[in-house]
C-alpha cells in the first residue's frame, strides 16, 4: 500500500479514485491525504517512497525534522549542556532512526541516548520498565538515577496517536528520578496525528497536564487539524514547519547554483 500510494502522489494525471472505491480498505487509510500524512512520519517510509518513483524520472529530496529541531533546541537559553542532557526514545525503532542525529547535533555520550524496550503479550503491547543504551554495539541497562534538579530529558518520536507510549516514558523517567515530579521532561513528535480526532487531542492535553508543568510538549503544525487545538496551552509549543521548508529550499537553491557554477568552470577550463 505504501508503494502504491507513493506512486500515486508522484504520478501526474487524473485524480485517484475516492476512498469508497478501494474495496476492503478502511476509508481513513485509503485516501491520498492519509497516505501523504503517513509518508511524513519519516524514515520508515523513505525507502519505499524512493523505490516507488524510481522509474518515473522524479527527483525526491527527503529531510527529517528531528535534526533541525535539535539544533533549535540546543540554542535555547535553558539548554542544560551535554552533562545534564538526556535523549529518550520510546522504542528501539525510533532509536535506530534518530540516535545518530542526536550524537551529531548534541554531541552526547552514548549513555545519554536512551531507549525503552516494548513488551508483547498476545496482542497487548507495553513498555519494559527499564532504560537502555548502546555502546560499542553492546546493549546496556541504565543503572544510575537521574538528578531531579539538574537533568533534563527530551523524549523523541516521529508521530503519536494517543500519546500513551510517550506519557508512559515520562512516568518511567520520574521513576528513575526517585519519583520526583520536579525533573524537567520535554516531549517532541514531528507529527501529532491523534487519529485526526478532537477528542483524542483533548485527552492528550489532559494527560499532559496531569504530569505537571515540568512536562512540556513540542510538535510541528504539519497536521493543523490537531495542532490548532494546542494553541494557547501553556505546556504545548507548536513549531511552524514553514521555516524548516524555507531553509531546505534555500539550501537546495544554493546547491543548484553551486552545481551550475561547477559545470560552467569545467566548460571554461575545457575550452579555455
Amino acid at each position: 500500500n505504501a508503494l502504491y500510494m507513493a506512486r500515486l502522489l508522484a504520478t501526474p494525471g487524473s485524480v485517484p479514485p475516492l476512498a469508497q472505491q478501494f474495496h476492503g480498505w478502511h476509508a481513513a487509510e485509503s485516501t491520498v491525504a492519509s497516505a501523504f500524512r503517513a509518508a511524513l512520519r519519516g524514515a520508515a517510509e523513505e525507502a519505499p517512497v524512493a523505490r516507488s518513483v524510481s522509474d518515473l524520472g522524479a527527483t525526491i529530496r527527503m529531510e527529517r525534522f528531528v535534526p533541525y529541531f535539535l539544533d533549535k533546541y540546543k540554542g535555547k537559553p535553558t539548554y542544560p549542556g551535554k552533562n545534564n542532557m538526556y535523549i529518550l526514545f520510546p522504542d528501539h525503532g525510533a532509536y535506530d532512526r534518530y540516535a545518530t542525529s542526536v550524537r551529531e547535533r548534541l554531541k552526547l555520550d552514548w549513555d545519554h541516548i536512551l531507549y525503552i524496550k516494548k513488551t508483547r503479550v498476545g496482542e497487548s503491547i507495553g513498555q519494559e520498565q527499564k532504560l537502555f543504551y548502546e555502546e560499542d554495539r553492546t546493549e546496556n541497562e541504565k543503572s544510575d538515577h537521574f538528578n531531579g534538579s539538574k537533568d533534563h530529558i527530551l523524549i523523541i518520536d516521529d508521530f503519536t496517536n494517543s500519546g500513551g507510549t510517550l506519557f508512559g516514558a515520562v512516568k518511567l523517567v520520574k521513576m528513575y528520578a526517585g519519583g520526583s515530579d520536579s525533573i524537567n521532561v520535554s516531549i517532541f513528535v514531528s507529527h501529532l496525528v491523534a487519529t485526526y480526532d478532537p477528542k483524542t487531542v483533548d485527552s492528550l492535553k489532559e494527560k499532559l497536564h496531569e504530569l505537571g508543568k515540568q512536562c512540556r510538549f513540542f510538535t510541528t503544525n504539519s497536521i493543523p487539524t490537531t495542532t490548532d487545538m494546542l494553541k494557547g496551552d501553556d505546556q504545548a509549543t507548536v513549531i511552524d514547519i514553514s521555516d524548516f521548508i524555507a531553509d531546505m529550499c534555500s539550501l537546495a537553491s544554493a546547491l543548484t547554483a553551486q552545481v551550475r557554477f561547477t559545470r560552467w568552470l569545467k566548460t571554461v577550463w575545457k575550452w579555455g
